[in-house]
């Protein structure tokens, strides 16, 4: 078994650009965003799950979301309060802390793909205002119980090359 998910961050109201962005996906199993604008997402999609960013008003959504999907621990936060545009240490230790496998979060505005103690990070990158990279973006992340392959996307639907893993659990 398979599940598709449409990884989303920092939409900051552009609601059109997201349905748009949506509807070029197609179908999907679960939507994530990762905060900054939240209610972008909740209660307008399907299978939707997202997490309060420092732009969102504190109780719009959690501060962190943790799932399990194929026995995989996803964890979901924004980034703000581990000082991800500083450095990645306190994210790391979260991950370690939460035992998860997988780690989706926001805030910095780039696009950011790695593997470190056999997690994987993934931040799509920004929808709306990108930073550090020249378009927006948005990520895709197909799961089974032993494989995580990610594919971040520009705006118009085409896979960045420099944004592709398939880690094996």
């Amino acid at each position: 078994m398979r599940s598709r998910l449409l990884i989303l961050s920092d939409t900051h109201g552009d609601r059109q650009r997201l349905d748009a962005v949506v509807q070029q996906v197609g179908a999907y199993d679960h939507l994530l965003h990762a905060g900054d604008h939240a209610d972008d997402v909740l209660d307008r999609h399907p299978r939707a799950q997202a997490v309060c960013g420092n732009c969102d008003a504190p109780d719009s959504a959690e501060p962190e979301v943790e799932l399990t999907l194929h026995g995989r621990k996803l964890l979901l936060v924004h980034g703000h309060t581990l000082n991800v545009k500083t450095t990645a240490l306190p994210l790391l230790y979260r991950a370690a802390e939460r035992q998860a496998d997988i780690v989706i979060f926001g805030h910095t505005h780039t696009p950011t793909l790695f593997v470190e103690d056999g997690r994987l990070f993934l931040n799509p990158g920004s929808l709306l205002s990108p930073r550090g990279y020249t378009v927006p973006t948005y990520a895709i992340l197909e799961l089974t119980e032993t494989v995580a392959s990610v594919q971040v996307y520009m705006l118009d639907g085409q896979p960045i090359p420099d944004f592709q893993l398939t880690h094996s659990f």
